[in-house]
């Protein structure tokens, strides 16, 4: 039994060591969708005041016009969504580090986070961390590490074949480099909209599954509220608005405990979440992400609720 263990936790150590040799030799794909994150990261640190930032996944990145929203409210935006595999947690440290006095923070924070803690996916850490230089490794809990160590062996695998096909393509930064829509760090804007979408045919989308349990992550809601308070702290005003959705997407994924547990912790929508759903034939290739004209009624709505905020005129 002896023998037995020490072969397994040889066999154990050789693979791990292997697999973190591998993600740090095979060379990465510079134009991959997360590199975008260090852009949004410069925008932080180098749009002017006065400011909105709006923070969440993927939805705030292809659903908002950040153009239209600033022409509109006479403030400068940043777009710091980006992919909800990345989970809340890790963007909304990294973000409070540049957070200014006077901000606007709009958090639109996509509904599974408050149910999976918002920690992430094992298939999008990796690849995360890898584009952003590891610098968010030390605000990671004990579940990231879990699913970044879950992850490796897979982000190999898609290193390897990026690498293999990055040789035989000539425009590696072309979104969908002429057969359909890719996820590509050159698919944004300069204010961080992801609209290399707004060019492509709706796509097929499989409807969602069934919905998350009511149970909530009384751990993230926890983190979420406290991460809240030092935003405000840092003299930023923060707004909490529904993220947008379609319509069969919110009917599954929606529940009402979401909002009465924000609420409980004084942090209210600004709108009701039916009022931020727009309907299916809006939708480019998920229940979060919307063609030109869901873009362009999302604008509308986000332009609609937060001048009431703002006091901004028509």
């Amino acid at each position: 039994m002896k023998r037995f263990i020490i072969k397994a936790a040889a066999m154990l150590t050789a693979f791990v060591g292997i697999n973190l040799v591998l993600l740090f030799v095979v060379p990465k794909d510079d134009f991959d969708y997360l590199y975008e994150y260090n852009h949004k990261i410069l925008l932080l640190d180098t749009v002017s005041q006065p400011r909105i930032i709006f923070m969440g996944g993927s939805s705030v990145a292809f659903d908002n016009d950040s153009r239209t929203i600033r022409d509109s409210l006479g403030y400068n935006i940043v777009n710091f969504g980006l992919h909800a595999g990345i989970g809340m947690r890790l963007p909304l440290e990294d973000g409070l580090q540049h957070i200014r006095k006077g901000d606007i923070v709009v958090m639109q924070v996509e509904y599974s986070n408050y149910f999976n803690g918002g920690n992430g996916e094992p298939e999008t850490l990796p690849a995360f961390l890898a584009a952003t230089g590891w610098k968010s490794c030390k605000n990671m809990n004990f579940v990231q590490w879990q699913k970044l160590i879950q992850g490796i062996p897979r982000e190999n695998i898609r290193n390897i074949m990026q690498y293999v096909e990055s040789k035989t393509n000539n425009n590696p930064d072309a979104p969908g480099g002429g057969t359909g829509f890719v996820f590509r760090k050159g698919g944004f804007n300069e204010f961080g909209d992801e609209v290399s979408h707004l060019d492509f045919p709706d796509l097929k989308y499989m409807p969602p599954g069934t919905n998350y349990s009511t149970d909530m992550d009384p751990d993230f809601l926890e983190w979420f509220c406290c991460t809240i308070r030092l935003y405000e702290k840092a003299d930023a005003r923060v707004i909490m608005l529904p993220p947008a959705c379609i319509e069969s997407y919110f009917k599954v994924k929606y529940h009402r405990c979401i909002e009465d547990s924000l609420v409980g912790r004084g942090l209210p929508y600004i709108a009701d979440p039916a009022a931020m759903v727009v309907a299916d034939s809006c939708m480019f290739n998920s229940g979060y992400h919307f063609n030109r004209e869901g873009v362009r009624q999302n604008t509308a709505n986000i332009i609609r609720f937060l001048r009431r905020q703002l006091a901004c005129p028509q």
